[in-house]
């Protein structure tokens, strides 16, 4: 096809970040690139919103912690809780295992 043929881009267009070199056409080539990066960039929020997951159970399972040992709660309220803070502590500790896992394992490939 012609450069004539070619569709040329209107002025201010949404896709004129995407024509690399200028030229008022973006080519195959151009969009390949822009799809990539797209597709890297939604990896990089999905790794972004593990970690965040993976901080959170981990301040939680702190605050947890911090807060059966204050003085604050009756011992029978406690009781009550042990069988409840075991689960919690597991479910909290296997999202930051997993993570940390993961985190490695990607590393290594």
């Amino acid at each position: 096809m012609s450069s004539e043929e070619q569709k040329k881009l209107q002025k201010d267009s949404v896709f004129d970040k995407l024509d690399t070199n200028k030229d008022g056409v973006v080519s195959d080539d151009e969009l390949q690139v822009a799809q990539v990066i797209e597709e890297m960039e939604i990896k990089e929020e999905k790794a972004e919103a593990q970690k965040n997951m993976a901080w959170v159970s981990l301040v939680s399972i702190i605050c947890f912690t911090v807060m059966v040992f204050l003085p604050v709660f009756p011992d029978s309220r406690i009781k009550v809780l042990a069988d409840l803070s075991a689960l919690f502590y597991i479910s909290m500790a296997g999202v930051c295992g997993a993570y940390m896992g993961m985190s490695a394992y990607m590393s290594r490939r």
